[in-house]
């Protein structure tokens, strides 16, 4: 039997209760893919500085708010920590999850190297579990 493939997400997200829709997406994604003998595991990060300790582990999916707080609980952006994501690791595929709506934003997100760019409303959390159903595909077919 082939050894069970680990794909590893990390939420770095402020708000409680959109966590939890992450991670109720996430054990969804796990059921329908278990046929491909992969798992996900996922770790939840509050704050940029949390998460950025924790990036030896390797990531292989980061979703990733714009707006949050620091340790200090000053306000603080995503950008940079995507930065540090990408300088430790260019395969990570980072996924901004965010309410700003900003276009000049969007764009240099994804010019920095973010995979996709999705606003937290109704339409876009229907487009989350297929884009992650995606990246762990192109993950797959890489290994």
């Amino acid at each position: 039997m082939p050894e069970l493939k680990e794909i590893k997400v990390f939420i770095i997200e402020d708000d409680f209760v959109f966590i939890e829709i992450l991670v109720n997406l996430l054990e969804s994604v796990n059921s329908e893919i278990s046929d491909k003998n992969v798992r996900i595991s996922y770790q939840t990060f509050y704050s940029t500085k949390e998460a950025s300790f924790e990036l030896s582990q390797k990531p292989d999916i980061v979703m990733l708010d714009y707006y949050l707080m620091d340790d200090e609980l000053k306000a603080d952006t995503g950008t940079k920590l995507l930065d540090v994501i990408k300088e430790f690791n260019p395969n990570t595929d980072v996924v901004i999850v965010s309410g700003q709506e900003s276009d000049r934003v969007r764009k240099e997100l994804l010019a920095k190297g973010a995979t996709n760019y999705l606003s937290k409303d109704e339409e876009s959390i229907k487009t989350i579990k297929p884009l992650l159903i995606s990246l762990i595909d192109k993950k797959l077919a890489k290994s």
